[in-house]
């Protein structure tokens, strides 16, 4: 899918500059080559539009009565890093460009500059401001587990994904991605991103299960310097580095109800407040949220927004979990196999017999079990070059031969809701009841596996170690 983009388009210009007829004729040949300029007369002016919009690049006078543009610059580079900024003047010297770059300007031109120097500097700065960007979310990306890389497959199940993808990564509209925890929904959050106009734009991942709510808040929307303790200087948010990308967020229903409200208004309204600030800021960003927690129930518990939901679900996708796609494990398993030989540092194949017993297994784990599994399995079959069943986890070659659940409920717990004696107690339990029942066993069982381990507890069930604190908490398992 292609999309075309004009370099110029979208691209927003804050004109700083005491000079009226300066202003008026500069901002005007720029507008009518396609850029979006606003003006401002004064550096105070000027911090006042910052606050309340996002732009590109910043064109910024030296001399200016009140605050000149030299220490404008300097508060620009302490509170807002990504900013770009070119700097203009009718009276260079060698000394100022200096300062001016020293203080993080992108550029220095003496006024009057050509039109072409202008807009090729502009353009240029923007690239920069983008560069900067990349490496934030690069940088964020380091700190998170590797993952499948891209969705694969091809069975139906997985075809009817596909199929969303294409219709919908054309819209700016809110998309909801629902499955079970390992099924890729990240993936999914990225091939939208990726075939989207904004796919020269960051795509921002936050996973809202694994702060607390005022470092979330502060992560999300930025906070301003002393908006609470430990606040020691401004801090961008995310939703403005991804301006005019997109933001992905896992675990929405884990938001508290202030994070909800504050969601709900981006959705709405296009703006957001900084933790402490006073004035709004407008961003343009495409929200693409995922959850394995049924939303329709947390609305009715009064645990999730009625109206953030409804302006979620409009897009709504579910990603099958690994059970329900058994087709596609071969091909993912091929695809691991080949991921993984760098960081195995071998060449290792799968035997059919392998490959039987991973297509029979239920995979509770979805993708990232897979993946998990491939790679312990390429460590212990390294010297035969080949993996074979016994290379395999213990409780992958002992699930394999059960069959595949109807309802998703793992064997031993549907043996357990259709015995005789508790048929009459459960005859009137909710879904919802029946699922925590399933799930507080099944976490229990896992911890008792592993010891009371945590860390191996999350990583086997597929899940954050925060998310599964909150669930220990909820189903007071100790």
């Amino acid at each position: 899918m292609k999309t075309s983009r004009n370099s110029k388009d979208s691209i927003k210009v804050l004109l700083v500059d005491d000079e009226e007829l300066f202003r008026e004729m500069t901002a005007e040949t720029l507008n009518g080559k396609g850029f979006k300029v606003v003006a401002a007369n004064s550096a105070e002016q000027a911090l006042s539009r910052l606050d309340s919009q996002l732009f590109d690049v910043v064109l910024l006078d030296v001399r200016m009565p009140g605050m000149d543009g030299m220490e404008l610059l300097g508060k620009l580079r302490e509170e807002r890093p990504t900013q770009q900024v070119v700097m203009l003047t009718g009276n260079a010297t060698v000394s100022m460009a200096i300062d001016a770059m020293k203080l993080g300007a992108f550029d220095f031109l003496v006024k009057p500059a050509k039109i072409d120097d202008l807009i090729m500097t502009i353009q240029r700065a923007v690239e920069h401001g983008q560069m900067q960007r990349r490496n934030i979310v690069l940088e964020k990306e380091l700190k998170r587990s590797k993952g499948a890389g891209r969705v694969i497959g091809e069975s139906e199940a997985i075809k009817k994904v596909f199929e969303f993808i294409e219709k919908t990564s054309p819209s700016d509209l809110p998309i909801l991605i629902t499955g079970e925890s390992g099924t890729g929904k990240e993936l999914v959050a990225r091939a939208i991103h990726d075939h989207s106009r904004r796919a020269l734009r960051p795509l921002i991942v936050v996973d809202g299960s694994t702060l607390h709510e005022q470092l979330l808040a502060s992560e999300l929307f930025g906070h301003e310097r002393g908006a609470f303790t430990g606040a020691h200087q401004k801090k961008v948010g995310l939703f403005e580095v991804a301006d005019r990308g997109s933001i992905f967020l896992d675990e929405i229903g884990e938001l508290s109800p202030p994070n909800q409200t504050a969601l709900l208004r981006v959705i709405e309204y296009g703006t957001f407040r900084p933790v402490g600030a006073v004035k709004e800021i407008q961003t343009d960003v495409r929200i693409i949220a995922a959850t394995n927690r049924d939303l329709e129930g947390a609305v009715e518990a009064g645990e999730f927004r009625k109206d953030l939901y409804f302006r979620l679900k409009a897009l709504t996708v579910n990603v099958p979990p690994l059970r329900e796609r058994r087709t596609d494990i071969p091909l993912l398993a091929e695809y691991f196999l080949k991921k993984c030989e760098s960081s195995v540092r071998a060449s290792v194949t799968l035997s059919k017999e392998a490959l039987q017993t991973l297509v029979s297994y239920n995979w509770p784990g979805n993708i990232r079990e897979l993946l998990h599994v491939i790679e312990l399995a390429m460590l212990f079959a390294i010297e035969d070059g080949e993996i074979k069943p016994h290379h395999l986890p213990e409780e992958v070659r002992k699930g394999s031969g059960k069959q595949t659940p109807v309802n998703g409920i793992p064997e031993e717990n549907q043996e357990e809701e259709i015995r005789p004696e508790e048929l009459a107690g459960n005859a009137l339990e909710s879904l919802e009841e029946l699922r925590n029942r399933c799930e507080h066993k099944h976490i229990t069982k896992i911890m008792n596996q592993f010891d009371g381990n945590k860390s191996q507890t999350a990583r086997a069930l597929g899940i954050s170690r925060a998310l599964l604190y909150k669930k220990l908490h909820h189903f007071g398992i100790a």
